[in-house]
């Protein structure tokens, strides 16, 4: 038995170490190659092993909007390094806490697609706003759907009535944050904080936990941390 849990501990340790050196190319394909070219590495990476790749296909083709959208430059290089690491390490099973992982991955997606949508809007016009801030809703609804499934509800209805629910009011948040007279920074530090809350009270929801208490624990969490960032931005008026 011993033997077996060594030969499973060094399986595991091998395919972190893959799983990182590919998580650096990655990276740098981002940073130094043309987008399609960068797109073609990325598609190999995802395909091969061919395994559960429809399970996370959709948070896929997220990143890889992400990483359109996103200035270049080498600490985002670092977070998308980081998502593919998350994203390849929950298909392939070589993460064991998923659920934590994956939380992670939907929350770094999040991060970068909303510091992408805000970065971009002073170069789009009325129309795209719009139909980009219902795009970033309806991501929400995607990636919540996926993991509202580690909540085990019963209700297939009531799971997509709740993510719904969560994926209208980012896309509401979304636009009122984006005529606030703040900073692309501040706008993407409201909207994520307001995702992160949102996402704690929907699935503590489902999983039937929520209480009086965690609800002023997420408010007051919000509240405080809301006025910290309003109080620090540079209101452009």
């Amino acid at each position: 038995m011993f033997p077996d849990l060594i030969r499973r501990g060094a399986k595991t340790a091998l395919s972190v170490h893959g799983l990182l050196i590919k998580s650096c190319i990655f990276s740098i394909g981002w940073l130094m190659l043309p987008f399609w070219a960068f797109f073609i590495l990325s598609l190999y990476f995802y395909l091969v092993p061919f395994f559960q790749s429809f399970k996370l296909l959709i948070p896929f083709i997220l990143t890889l909007l992400a990483a359109a959208i996103l200035p270049n430059g080498f600490w985002f290089a670092v977070l998308l390094g980081t998502l593919f690491f998350l994203l390849f390490g929950i298909k392939n099973l070589i993460l064991v806490n998923r659920f934590d992982n994956h939380q992670f991955m939907v929350f770094l997606i999040l991060f970068l697609m909303f510091f992408g949508f805000f970065w971009h809007f002073g170069n789009w016009q009325e129309w795209a706003v719009s139909l980009i801030s219902f795009w970033i809703g309806l991501s929400f609804f995607f990636l919540f759907d996926e993991l509202a499934d580690y909540s085990r509800v019963s209700s297939e209805s009531k799971k997509i009535i709740v993510s719904a629910l969560g994926s209208f009011l980012i896309w509401q948040g979304a636009i009122v944050i984006l005529f606030l007279p703040l900073n692309y920074f501040y706008q993407t530090a409201l909207l994520f904080l307001s995702s992160v809350i949102l996402t704690d009270i929907l699935l503590g929801y489902l999983g039937g936990i929520i209480g009086r208490r965690k609800m002023l624990a997420d408010f007051s969490i919000f509240f405080v941390i809301t006025v910290a960032i309003l109080a620090s931005a540079n209101w452009g008026l």
